[in-house]
């Protein structure tokens, strides 16, 4: 107890509990009402002792008050009583008429000339404060006045008067003050006509200039130092200080003309107005505006100070103004100098193009004067001179420019790195792009988007797009992004996502948005300025690639990545067309494409590098690897029918290729099949069919010079045949020639009279075994009207007709899916046949709970399917 009883102050409740008991928490509440009491009454008594210092200092305070009261009173006792001391001696001395001695008279002028200067004095210090300096500086000239005449006195007296040095030196002090604050008012940084000159006049008065042109280029230099003075000092945003050098800018401008040319549509400044107020004849005596305390020694002010007034030339006479064109046109380029060199460093603390659209607005509220035309049109300027877009205008611009190139140059190099890395990690992961069949058949949640401007599901997959690449694609637009959301409230004065129309299309005719076209450009520039980069990045980033399995799956991405660009990129485009130049878009997509040919130039070489090797089978044919490699052929019956009699005979051709032919396409459409073949484009694809072509040709060509047997003549025909029928167009001239060459050689090795009873037959089965293979193989076809010139034997015309008969399942000219469905929209080819199938009534063999049982499930089944087919176009199945 006896602790807590000294650390009342810093108990801690919770613990007093923990560790006391009932009666010795009483104790503890009882030792704290005694403290609580004695610090009570500590209280009182220090309330009470600083209560009764206050009432001392007050009395104090009164008493001192009453002294200082009476001191005054005393003092102004004195005066009056000195006065009337004065007034009564003049009055004894009337009734006498006794002549004032001359002496006397000079000795009250020179008293009441030095009581003048001090009066004189106190009242231009007044006029400074009060910012008066015209009438500062109308005193000065008369207390100057005043004192030199003081100072024609004898020695002896000005001896015996050392105040008069005294107030010398006052005097230049004054003039001097007078001159220092009357500049610093002039480099405020707004000022009204009415000051401007007033203080203009005061430099007239003291300088003593001489020629009116002489002024206004001191006024313009002090506007000039104005202008600098906001330049150097410290504000709080760029913002702040754009609007005030524009202030200032356009008050010189104003100043200019009301000050010097025309005020209020009197043909003559201000400032000459004013000035002749002053020194004109009939302008008021300076001693009239000095207010002078009551005493009959004003009678002894000499004339030539209370009449007078300051002196100068008038400068409206001597001011020339075929010189103001050259003056205006010095002073404009200096301060567009001005502004460059000091503005521009300013400027780089503006971070983003939005801050420079706040910059422009605040700029644009700032009120120009009502007659603002007329001042343009008396100073020489343009019409509708504009400050803001003569000195700042091209500096935002250029600013502006400059953060779109710092904008994209670094998202540039941060999408470098993404690609770098995902390239990377291309040969790492476990489903590659080489073979994109794990992606495009594998039915997930997501195919099925009713978000149309998404790029996920069935969109994608349609194209042959990842998702590695559609996230590439991704990360590349929404630089673009950034940038337009960057610019558009400066370009357009609304919000990116507030734009109702295509960028391409908006209107913006204030002259707010003179610069609007220039940036556009620029915006282009950039855009084809980063495509061509990013297409020269990609094509350096495989100069270092050895291993051939992932330069293969590199140069898929990068096409792929390429090809995407043009399609999965909705703001580059906006970016790359903005203001209707759509031709500009149209140039990067080819640029795009012709560097994705290239990537997938090395797709096609390695394909091709591979064939080359299986094609190298084709040359054994001796005779265990040709009863390896040959098919089946088909046994013919023909007739020969003379007068006497008919003729039948049985004859053996071939009706499919052989098989290591067979297999060599298979590698081929299941190399093509892996990258989704539709996807590709058109050249690609016919620059893979042709490049293979050309390998099995080379084959067959030497093949063809070798001593061939008839059956081995026979399948290698076929097998010519068969690949030009399928792969080659009719256009290449250059394939068909030498597949031409190649069945003639292989013709010259056929018993003529078995060829010309064969070929008809073997041309037959050619056609047959292309039209059965064209399911299979339909990736192979260089177009879709590839096969539409081929005949129809009449058997097949038979089995199309047939209702019961499976359409597919026989062979036809008519397309009856187009090479994959899934592409955009293709030319359909002439049909050569079409079919017309019967209509059929199905019979009811179900019982009507079954139907009723199947009702929901077949509900459910409609619904997925419209929701299915509702998310495609009619591309689809065009």
């Amino acid at each position: 107890m006896a602790t807590l009883s000294s650390n009342l102050l810093e108990l801690d409740v919770d613990k007093l509990f923990e560790e006391h008991n009932i009666s010795e928490i009483i104790e503890v509440e009882k030792l704290l009402d005694v403290e609580i009491e004695r610090k009570r009454v500590d209280l009182r008594g220090m309330v009470g002792e600083r209560y009764k210092d206050v009432l001392t200092a007050s009395d104090a305070i009164k008493c001192m008050r009453s002294v200082s009261e009476e001191i005054v009173n005393n003092i102004e006792k004195i005066t009056e009583r000195c006065e009337y001391l004065i007034a009564g001696a003049s009055l004894v001395d009337e009734p006498s008429m006794k002549p004032v001695s001359s002496k006397s008279t000079n000795d009250r002028t020179m008293v009441m000339e030095i009581r003048l200067v001090m009066v004189i004095i106190s009242q231009i210090w007044v006029s400074l404060e009060n910012e008066d300096f015209s009438k500062a500086a109308q005193l000065y000239l008369l207390a100057q006045h005043t004192h030199t005449g003081l100072e024609l006195l004898s020695g002896d007296i000005l001896n015996k008067l050392p105040i008069l040095k005294r107030m010398k030196s006052d005097i230049d002090a004054l003039r001097n003050r007078i001159l220092k604050r009357t500049k610093e008012k002039l480099q405020t940084l707004v000022l009204s006509a009415e000051e401007t000159s007033n203080n203009l006049n005061v430099l007239m008065l003291l300088e003593n200039y001489t020629s009116g042109n002489e002024l206004i280029n001191i006024f313009i230099q002090m506007r000039k130092s104005a202008l600098e003075i906001v330049l150097s000092e410290t504000h709080n945003t760029v913002r702040n200080q754009v609007t005030s050098m524009l202030k200032c800018l356009v008050a010189t401008i104003h100043l200019l003309h009301e000050c010097f040319i025309n005020f209020n549509n009197s043909e003559c400044g201000l400032v000459w107005q004013q000035l002749n107020d002053i020194i004109s004849e009939t302008a008021p005596f300076t001693l009239s505006k000095v207010i002078l305390p009551y005493t009959p020694l004003v009678n002894y002010i000499p004339d030539v100070i209370t009449q007078f007034r300051p002196k100068g030339n008038n400068a409206n006479e001597t001011f020339d103004t075929a010189e103001l064109p050259q003056i205006i046109e010095n002073w404009t380029r200096t301060t567009l100098d001005s502004i460059k060199s000091g503005l521009r460093t300013s400027l780089e603390l503006v971070t983003n193009i939005k801050g420079l659209y706040i910059i422009r607005e605040e700029a644009f509220k700032i009120e120009i004067p009502t007659n603002w035309e007329t001042v343009c049109k008396n100073l020489n300027l343009p019409r509708d001179f504009s400050v803001w877009f003569y000195f700042f205008q091209s500096l935002i611009t250029d600013r502006a420019k400059t953060l779109m190139l710092k904008k994209t140059s670094k998202s540039c190099l941060d999408f470098y790195t993404t690609i770098t890395k995902a390239l990377q990690e291309s040969s790492k992961t476990e489903h590659s792009e080489r073979d994109l069949r794990w992606y495009i058949w594998k039915d997930e949640e997501s195919d099925v988007s009713r978000n149309e401007d998404k790029h996920i599901g069935l969109s994608m997959k349609t194209r042959g797009y990842s998702q590695k690449i559609v996230q590439l694609c991704s990360n590349f637009d929404n630089i673009y992004l950034d940038l337009l959301e960057d610019l558009s409230l400066y370009l357009y004065g609304k919000e990116y996502a507030k734009l109702e129309e295509d960028v391409r299309f908006v209107k913006t005719e204030n002259m707010k948005y003179v610069d609007k076209i220039e940036l556009e450009e620029c915006l282009r520039f950039e855009c084809r300025d980063i495509s061509t980069k990013v297409t020269t990045f990609l094509e350096q980033l495989f100069l270092a690639d050895q291993d051939k399995a992932v330069y293969i799956t590199k140069s898929l991405i990068c096409a792929r990545f390429l090809q995407a660009l043009c399609e999965l990129c909705p703001h580059f485009k906006k970016s790359s067309s903005c203001n209707g130049h759509s031709n500009e878009w149209d140039q990067i997509c080819n640029s795009l494409n012709a560097c994705s040919l290239k990537f997938w130039h090395n797709w096609v070489r390695h394909c091709v590098s591979q064939t080359e090797i299986l094609t190298n089978d084709l040359q054994k044919i001796d005779v265990i690897n040709m009863l390896h490699i040959l098919p089946k052929w088909e046994n013919l019956e023909i007739q020969e029918q003379t007068d006497e009699k008919i003729f039948k005979s049985q004859i053996k051709l071939p009706s499919q290729p052989n098989l290591n032919l067979q297999k060599i396409f298979s590698t081929i459409n299941d190399s093509l099949n892996a990258i989704i073949p539709h996807t590709l484009p058109k050249q690609v694809h016919l620059e893979y069919l042709e490049a293979h072509v050309s390998v099995i040709l080379k084959q067959y060509e030497v093949l063809s010079q070798l001593d061939l047997n008839q059956i081995q003549a026979l399948q290698f025909l076929f097998d010519v045949k068969y690949l030009t029928t399928l792969c080659i167009l009719r256009e290449n001239a250059l394939l068909v020639s030498k597949s031409q060459q190649i069945c003639d050689n292989l013709r010259s090795k056929i018993d003529p009279f078995d060829l010309d009873v064969f070929y008809s037959y073997l041309q037959n089965n050619v056609k047959m075994s292309v039209l059965q293979s064209q399911v299979i193989l339909g990736c192979l076809l260089p177009n879709m009207g590839q096969l539409a010139s081929l005949g129809l034997p009449e058997r097949n015309k038979e089995h199309e007709n047939e209702p019961s008969m499976l359409a597919i399942s026989v062979p036809s000219t008519t397309s009856w899916f187009p090479l994959l469905p899934v592409t955009a929209p293709i030319q359909k080819i002439p049909q050569a046949s079409s079919l017309k199938p019967r209509d059929y009534k199905d019979n009811n063999l179900l019982s009507s709970d079954v139907n009723k049982k199947s009702s929901n499930s077949a509900s459910s089944v409609r619904s997925g399917a419209a929701a299915f087919f509702g998310s495609m176009t009619t591309d689809w199945f065009s």
